[in-house]
């Protein structure tokens, strides 16, 4: 994953090629954009990473209040001060609320990551949907003529009237143009939302270098790979953190500021165990249920693979055809327009299975 670190030089001149086309004139911005690019743009431009950054530094000078009370909290000749038991516990909490904050800071930009990629791959696939209705409506136009030919050469699909023959292939024509609008309109959004996260006008149109690599996940252990996330999961934890900061205050009875009873603190050491236990729980089964719909996801792409395959071959068969004199054009275009269509499913399942790769990695990373 791209980090903080990523040259800010990189960053500076790709927000210059974006912000300087609409500066001058009224046309979008079309700068060549990486997907790691748009990762350290969007980094950059995030206020929640600011504002997690903040709560850093908050948390710290907390932390260092919390250490000075401790350090000034007066003892009375030696004997037992209540006072003392609380501001040892607020010192443990805030110490606590720092080491959070910085983990949630990790958590946010892998969020930010995750989130940035979608966007990114959202815009590809509305690309290839714009492309499939393109041929769509080519193929409803060219069936539109043939009828109409067909019409006047007094020839008409069994059972079907001249009459009907043209209204269905008009109804077909209207619905590609319509198709057609929403497929770009998709895009629109799509690029907005992309827009949005790495800073640039709305209207600005940049060119996207990268596609998606399709590779099945390789995990030679599952148990071993949800271990992995158990620890690394800052959710989990904080919930561990939890019962140990119940312990504490199971030993001490003024850490609420105020005298709590044995058998109240004891139950609380049980709620942050069962806490702890019931994220845990969920942790796994989320990350096993991720895993499983990738393997069913490679399964669809392999599927939809030889999909493409064949729908290539027919468009294949049917330009050669139409050499030949054997098929119209109208028949080309309904092999081109399947073959769109086929490809048009197989980068939804690729861009689907990229995002879930990474979150499988990250479960945090999907959560908001």
């Amino acid at each position: 994953m791209v980090r903080r670190t990523v040259q800010v030089l990189l960053v500076t001149v790709l927000a210059l090629a974006f912000t300087c086309g609409l500066a001058w004139g009224k046309e979008p911005a079309t700068p060549e954009l990486t997907l790691n690019e748009t990762i350290t743009l969007a980094i950059q431009h995030s206020t929640t990473m600011k504002t997690a950054g903040l709560a850093v530094d908050k948390a710290g000078e907390q932390r260092k209040y919390a250490s000075d009370q401790l350090t000034y909290t007066p003892v009375l000749g030696g004997s037992y001060d209540p006072r003392l038991e609380a501001a040892w516990y607020t010192l443990l909490s805030a110490d606590l609320g720092w080491e959070m904050s910085k983990r949630n800071q990790n958590a946010e930009e892998d969020r930010l990551v995750l989130s940035a990629c979608q966007k990114y791959w959202d815009v590809l696939k509305a690309q290839e949907k714009v492309k499939a209705a393109e041929l769509g409506l080519k193929k409803a136009d060219l069936a539109l003529r043939k009828t109409r030919a067909q019409v006047q050469a007094g020839l008409s699909a069994p059972g079907m009237s001249p009459q009907l023959a043209l209204q269905t292939a008009e109804m077909g024509l209207t619905g590609s143009k319509a198709g057609l609008v929403g497929a770009q309109n998709d895009l629109d959004l799509a690029y907005t939302a992309l827009n949005q996260v790495i800073g640039v006008w709305p209207e600005d149109r940049p060119v996207l270098v990268d596609t998606v690599q399709f590779k099945p996940i390789e995990v030679e252990n599952l148990d071993t790979h949800i271990q992995r996330v158990l620890e690394t999961n800052p959710s989990i934890w904080l919930a561990g953190e939890g019962v140990t900061m119940a312990k504490y205050a199971q030993e001490l009875m003024w850490a609420a500021g105020q005298y709590t009873p044995y058998e109240i603190r004891k139950i609380e050491v049980k709620e942050a165990e069962y806490t702890a236990l019931s994220a845990r729980d969920a942790v796994k089964l989320g990350t096993r249920e991720l895993y499983y719909a990738l393997r069913g996801l490679e399964e669809a792409y392999s599927t939809a693979e030889k999909g493409v395959e064949t729908a290539e071959e027919a468009l294949r068969v049917a330009r050669l055809m139409k050499e030949l004199g054997m098929v119209t054009a109208a028949d080309v275009a309904e092999r081109e327009a399947a073959f769109a269509e086929a490809k048009q499913g197989l980068l939804d399942l690729g861009c689907q299975h990229a995002y879930m790769k990474l979150a499988f990695q990250k479960p945090w990373a999907m959560t908001r």
